[in-house]
């Protein structure tokens, strides 16, 4: 069995490409949250707030930053237009490259999380709020489930 976590980034600085001091702070309360868990690698998409997001969420966690890559497909667009099937493969394809056993956390943006969720089962989800997401298991049998993860409001 391998997950991967894919979380919409933090509160942005409504001026630039950048969180906000709230951002920030949610971001570090959110890997607060995830302290004791392991991750084998880190995806973020090309924006400086998803970077920034991961920055201050491993820093909640008190971890290190693990094998990690920026990836396009994360800014919601791919060759298929942002589809709910090509952000699904692409979510698919970032699972492929969790470790067996391990874990992976990618962060994102909306609506790419949303199409990739439908992609994946079939079923629309509400939107997600700053740092909510999906968790994408894949079983040994190769099945795949998603579980939302939503913030207390």
């Amino acid at each position: 069995m391998k997950r991967l976590e894919v979380r919409r980034h933090a509160t942005r600085d409504p001026q630039e490409d950048r969180l906000s001091p709230e951002g920030r702070s949610q971001a570090e309360a959110l890997g607060r949250q995830a302290a004791g868990a392991r991750y084998d690698v880190v995806f973020v998409s090309p924006a400086a707030r998803a970077a920034e997001t991961a920055a201050w969420f491993l820093r909640g966690a008190g971890l290190v930053l693990p094998d990690h890559e920026v990836v396009a497909g994360l800014a919601g667009q791919d060759s298929s237009g942002g589809s709910p099937e090509g952000m699904a493969a692409g979510l698919r394809a970032l699972l492929d490259r969790v470790p067996g056993g391990g874990r992976g956390i990618a962060f994102g943006h909306t609506p790419l999380v949303e199409r990739g969720a439908f992609g994946l089962t079939g079923r629309e989800i509400e939107p997600l709020a700053e740092c909510e997401g999906i968790v994408v298991t894949q079983a040994d049998d190769g099945s795949i489930t998603v579980e939302e993860t939503r913030l207390p409001r």
